[in-house]
């Protein structure tokens, strides 16, 4: 059919592999894992070091520090004897530079940062903190309290009750011990005869623990019943603290009595507990959703029992019962807040257990103007907040809680705002007290009155909070609590999200700024009691409802003018005399600050660590394109130019340094490595969004020490279908509807990047197609309004609603367009993928698509159809095998449209845009080359007609049995075997030469392509496509998953790799075996991952699931190798031990007693007069960490050393030495040369301002002399006027 003259011959010496064809230049090799490899399960911060880790279900811990630094240490590793065990309690020891790790197999490791590991290999033994020690305890850990840097002691508890100590200086247990306490105070009151007491079956659990933050002496541990103060120094237990809930006492239930406790007495069980900063208040959380707050004084009763909205829940109100319907034949009142909502009475149903209490506070006065003066001569501190000063100002601290809350409210961690504690001004004999009272009432007062909210927030999340930590500024103390400037916050799963066969990371993590705003609304209290004394003789107790929100009344009894004799709490004596409640002394903001209302700022989300990939971020798929550098530079510019001013900074942890090694064997030539290209990773992930990464080589080579993260996120290229799925003008679309109805369903199929139009057309597993394209910032750009959730009520008709069905948005047919412009929503603040279109054909799954430089894209569907877009329009130029209605066609009509033809009942394997002639046309054309799955190959050809491209319906095409199931097409120049890519510039010279060239049937026709095609079972070469066959290739036993066409250093291998794991290459053009390589570690093959290969260097991602993503390659030679580290070169100054505060000016300082305890007293109380001498400390390391990022080649300079000769130093002149010469051949990198371009920008606009400022000076002086002399002139004027008229 095509044959016309004498068949073109490829000349014998045409070879494109060259050197390649040696066996010896091919080595597989891992260079890294991306990602995480298992669930989070635990997480870990080191004020000090400023470093954050993350624990995870494989037994990994991931650190992270400043943005290169990271490295992954394996602490439980897969054994004979079973998988990995997980992650349970992650720790930082501060000031000691320690790893503490303590996995689900109750075995505790210790690993040295201060230590690193150096192995003649690092790319198998990549450079890791010295491991200490591994031990396995003989008992189930459930709680470890943080260790302190002021002693070298971890404090734990075994779910038997005993609480043990590990000697962490030492590397062993301690010999200190304490049994089960709470189980012997069980068993002195039975032993009392108390009614109703009985010992706990198998013996009360130990759930927590927690040292008092001001005192060492001081040791809290909460068992299943209750909490136990432990005096270190007299080794005996000081207090018991019990919070038992009377009959009729809601607690952190609810008054409906669903279970029928509510009329019994019930003690529930403490899950947590946390101090107050000042070390004189504590809380306990319980598993009932109440939170018990004690004064350390006083052990007989807690001064609050509340949940999150309630208070006084430990105390039975008749009028609440009434309120509530609790008694028989009572209706429920209902009340409703200022803003027309219903106040709950208690609960609608029980609430969660208090699973997590943290208590943090804000310097003083005199620490904050240090602070803020440390702020101006070093800019590089993180700076202060305003909402840290207003809470610094006010001295208020913060209660973070997780959990307690009741079905139906929105999940997140909620802050109670406490103010101040003012101690009263008592005289020793005037308190009165009752003699069933062991704390004076003004004190109790003083303390109630520090635990009235002024204000609550919450961090709001999508999902529940499963756990939360806080990053302190510096301060190592208060449980990691002082001073915190962001909360990192763990999520439980989010079912809405698309599900994945693979092992994925489910759980969420997000960080945002703290603290939040301040709250100047005092929130309102329901179920606070006020007290009033009751007269002479009366036994009862009358209570009354709290006031509702607004400016306290004079009836108010905490405004110290009710009316009457006071109000007393109901525990006192009737027989007492009365005194007044004390006023509060809690300055409000509008008595202090005045009246004017603060302006609220949003609170800031941070941006987690890159590799964090879970939750929603979770990688469904990944792509790896190299990119020609002028394209790259667009793409990263406006990152380079707007680096430290992101709308999501980075979360601000800047410990560690990273140093390239550029000195162990084999490592890579940074001159060389500066000719490789630049390349990015594209991510696609389960929240519908996909993100770009800057994966360069060179980011791990330069500069010395590094400072970009690997990979580098490219935030502001993400592109979030989500955003445009919830804009009303898409609220028509089945895609849209199921965003709203149920999103899990919206799932990313594949991401293709055109690599010099910049175009990302985004796939989806419902069919849909969105095509972005890459733009620069216009200005201020359009409307930032952010869109918000569409209420849409459910739409039953199916995924895509028939022709008679209703839709919102649309006619009543229910018809949706095939093509829809989205260029309206895009938002050109800065540079990023814009959307153009969205494709709605409705024919099901793509499995194949194609997209080019020159505005075609093709999209092959399950359906055995295939469409070809044209985004000049953007429109379907052709449907095969369906009708513009998305209907499926069966045969041709006579006048239908001639842009729909039939289809081939085949699906398609495999496509390629091409710019090129075929067989004796040899005018170049842009054409399509689709392989179906039986064999048959057709090639559409596309004709540019009065300016508008067309699609030849009656396309060439020819079969071939040996090319059933296709994988992989490439077309070849002959000349030098680059492939003929349909480049912008290929176009432009194929439409200025459009004449055909005259070939006698006698003259040969030239070869203007090579067509190497790829199925399942072989590998084909052919001459102009079909012409004659050059090479072929068969494969007996295996069969070809994935084909690739490869170049490196100018030559061109093809590399074929297997369904069961091996790597067959070829030579270029006559498909000569040249070598295998399997890419699994054994005897037994494995099926591998998806693959994406950067066809310039060899390397490529494996992706076998979100858990399981690596970089690898097949050329493993001078590859950057893993950087040389050190955890610990941001060493802040250990501050000491925080103390007790001072008796005198704090009525119940007394509690302490003497001299407070201190670390290293702890230390011997502890561990006895038998303490083992300390380890040897290993060696430091043999050279400085920063001479590992200087090539071998540079002459390291040693000084000389005199100090131990005696010899006085000769002291020279220091003599300036000119930097060396760079090559003339060695190009700078890209990263050096737009920061240095954003650099003078930014130095031109500095001297264009001086220069303004001197303009405007200089206006300004000349202003104030004309100024002047004019007025002089005028006095000059009148004075002569004056002496005139007298002379």
């Amino acid at each position: 059919m095509f044959k016309t003259g004498r068949a073109p011959t490829l000349p014998p010496e045409t070879d494109f592999s060259k050197q390649l064809k040696e066996t010896s230049f091919y080595r597989y090799g891992h260079l890294r894992p991306l990602g995480l490899t298992g669930e989070v399960t635990a997480l870990a911060v080191d004020p000090l070091l400023s470093l954050f880790a993350v624990g995870t279900s494989t037994g990994l811990v991931h650190v992270y520090g400043q943005a290169p630094f990271q490295f992954t240490l394996p602490v439980s590793t897969i054994s004979s004897s079973g998988p990995a065990a997980s992650i349970k309690f992650l720790f930082f020891h501060p000031g000691h530079h320690r790893l503490i790790v303590i996995d689900n197999s109750n075995t505790i490791h210790t690993f040295s940062l201060q230590h690193m590991t150096d192995h003649p290999n690092p790319l198998t033994h990549p450079p890791l903190p010295l491991k200490e020690i591994s031990y396995t305890l003989w008992g189930t850990v459930t709680s470890v309290d943080q260790p302190l840097p002021s002693h070298t002691h971890l404090f734990f508890t075994i779910k038997d009750g005993t609480t043990l100590t590990w000697d962490l200086s030492r590397r062993g247990l301690g010999n200190w011990k304490i049994g089960n306490c709470w189980g012997d105070y069980e068993a002195r009151m039975v032993r009392s005869g108390i009614p109703g007491r009985r010992k706990t079956l198998g013996g009360p659990m130990a759930t927590c623990i927690a040292m008092n933050p001001r005192d060492l002496n001081i040791l809290l541990i909460g068992y299943e019943g209750g909490v136990v103060s432990w005096d270190m120094q007299k080794n005996e237990v000081a207090k018991t603290f019990e919070m038992t809930l009377p009959p009729g006492a809601p607690g952190g239930g609810s008054y409906q009595d669903a279970d029928g406790s509510l009329w019994t007495e019930r003690t529930p069980s403490v899950t947590s507990i946390v101090w107050r900063p000042d070390g004189l208040v504590f809380a306990v959380g319980h598993a009932d959703g109440c939170i018990a707050f004690w004064a350390y004084s006083e052990s007989d009763k807690p001064l609050m029992v509340r949940t999150i909205t309630h208070e006084d829940v430990n105390i039975t109100d008749a009028e609440s019962l009434f309120d509530a319907g609790a008694l028989d034949n009572q209706l429920r009142k209902v009340e409703l807040d200022p803003q027309g909502n219903e106040i709950p009475t208690a609960v609608a149903a029980n609430r969660e257990p208090i699973f997590k209490l943290s208590w943090a506070s804000f310097p003083d006065q005199t620490a904050l103007k240090t602070q803020m003066a440390a702020q101006g001569a070093d800019p590089a501190l993180e700076p202060i907040s305003n909402a840290t000063v207003d809470y610094a100002e006010r001295g208020e601290t913060l209660l973070l809680v997780l959990g307690g809350q009741s079905p139906g409210e929105k999940p997140g961690v909620n802050i109670l705002q406490f103010p101040a504690y003012k101690p009263p001004l008592l005289r020793r004999g005037t308190t009165p007290q009752s003699p069933s009272e062991s704390m004076p009432l003004q004190e109790r007062y003083a303390y109630r009155d520090s635990l009235a909210p002024t204000g609550s927030s919450s961090y709001l999340t999508k999902t529940p909070p499963e756990d939360f930590i806080l990053l302190p500024r510096s301060n190592p103390y208060f449980n990691l609590s002082h001073d915190p400037i962001a909360i990192i916050i763990s999520l439980t799963p989010d079912m809405t999200l698309p599900q994945v066969t693979q092992p994925s990371a489910l759980r969420g993590l997000e960080s945002w700024i703290f603290p939040p705003p301040r709250s100047g609304v005092i929130p309102p209290s329901p179920g606070r009691k006020n007290y009033v004394l009751p007269g002479e003789g009366e036994k009862l107790v009358a209570m009354t409802p709290a006031p509702t929100l607004g400016t306290p009344s004079a009836a108010t009894p905490r405004s110290g003018s009710f009316s009457g004799t006071g109000w007393r709490l109901p525990w006192t004596s009737p027989g007492a005399s009365p005194v007044p409640s004390p006023a509060l002394s809690i300055p409000t903001p509008d008595s202090v600050y005045g009246s004017k209302p603060l302006k609220r700022k949003v609170r800031k989300q941070l941006r987690i660590p890159s590799s964090l990939w879970s939750g929603g971020l979770s990688v469904l798929g990944m792509e790896m394109y190299s990119l020609p550098t002028p394209t790259f530079k667009r793409l990263i510019s406006y990152a380079i130019e707007n680096a430290g001013q992101e709308e999501v900074p980075r979360m601000p942890i800047y410990g560690g340094m990273a140093v390239p090694d550029l000195q162990s064997h084999g490592a890579p030539d940074v001159k060389v490595a500066k000719l490789e290209s630049y390349r990015i990773f594209i991510t696609f992930h389960a929240d519908c969004t996909v993100r770009f990464w800057d994966a360069s080589p060179h980011l791990l080579l330069l500069p010395t020490p590094l400072r970009f993260e690997y990979p580098m996120p490219l935030p502001h290229l993400t592109i979030s279908i989500g955003d445009y799925l919830k804009h009303p003008d898409l609220a028509h679309l089945p895609l849209a509807q199921l965003w709203v109805n149920d999103r899990s369903k919206v799932r990313i199929k594949s991401v293709h990047l055109a690599k010099e139009a910049l175009e990302c057309v985004i796939t989806f597993y419902t069919g849909e197609v969105i095509v972005t394209k890459f733009a620069e910032a216009k200005g201020s750009g359009g409307r930032d309004d952010e869109v918000e959730e569409l209420n849409e009520e459910n739409h039953d008709s199916g995924y895509f609603p028939s022709m008679s069905s209703q839709s919102h948005g649309v006619d009543g047919n229910g018809w949706v367009e095939e093509v829809l412009e989205i260029g309206h929503l895009a938002k050109y603040r800065n540079d990023g993928f814009k959307p153009v279109a969205i494709f709605s054909m409705k024919r099901g799954e793509p499995i194949c698509t194609a997209v080019s430089d020159i505005g075609f894209i093709a999209i092959a569907f399950a359906s055995k159809t295939l469409a070809i877009i044209d985004m000049r329009g953007p429109d379907v130029i052709l449907r095969e095998g369906f009708n513009e209605d998305g209907e499926q066609m069966k045969k041709k009509k006579k006048k239908g449209n001639v842009q729909n033809v039939l289809g081939e009942q085949s699906v398609v394997g495999a496509m390629r845009w091409v710019v090129s002639g075929m067989g004796a046309d040899l005018v170049n054309r842009p054409r399509l080359i689709v392989s179906y799955a039986k064999g048959m190959t057709k090639i559409y050809v596309l004709i540019n007609s009065l300016g508008e491209w067309i699609v030849e319906t009656k396309p060439p095409t020819f079969t071939n049995e040996s090319l059933a199931g296709p994988i992989a097409s490439f077309v070849l120049d002959p000349v030098n075997g680059n492939e003929l890519s349909p480049s912008s510039e290929s176009l432009q010279a194929a439409m200025r030469d459009q004449q055909v060239p005259d070939h006698s049937k006698h003259k040969e026709i030239p070869v203007h392509c090579l067509w190497i095609a790829a199925s399942r079972k072989s590998i084909r070469c052919a001459i102009n496509f079909n012409g004659e066959r050059v090479a072929k290739v068969e494969l007996e036993d295996e069969e070809l998953g994935d084909v690739f066409y490869v170049t490196r250093h100018g030559q061109k291998v093809l590399v074929a790799v297997t369904t069961t794991g091996s790597a067959h290459f070829y030579s270029v053009p006559y498909l000569e075996y040249i070598t295998r390589v399997d890419l699994y570690y054994g005897t037994e093959g494995r099926p591998s991952g998806r693959l994406s290969m950067d066809d310039r260097s060899g390397d490529f991602i494996e992706y076998s699931g979100p858990l399981d993503i690596n970089l690898r390659t097949f050329f493993h030679f001078r590859k950057p190798f893993p950087p040389r580290l050190d955890p610990c070169t941001l060493k802040r100054v250990v501050p000491a031990q925080p103390v007790p505060l001072n008796a005198s000016s704090i009525v119940g300082g007394w509690i302490w007693g003497g001299a407070p305890l201190t670390g290293a007293q702890l230390d011997n109380l502890i561990a006895g007069p038998t303490r083992p001498p300390a380890p040897k400390v290993p060696p430091p390391p043999p050279k400085p960490l920063i001479t590992w990022g200087k090539p071998p080649d540079e002459e390291e300079v040693k000084p000389t050393l005199t100090a131990s000769t005696g010899a006085m130093p000769k002291r020279t002149a220091v003599q300036k030495t000119k930097a060396p010469m760079r090559d003339l051949r060695e190009r700078n990198d890209v990263y050096s040369e737009m920061t240095d371009a954003a650099n003078q920008r930014g130095n031109y606009l500095d001297g264009l301002n001086d220069s303004l400022n001197n303009v405007s000076a200089s206006a300004s002086n000349y202003y104030n002399q004309a100024r002047n002399a004019a007025m002089k002139e005028a006095a000059k004027s009148t004075a002569k006027g004056v002496f005139g008229k007298l002379l």
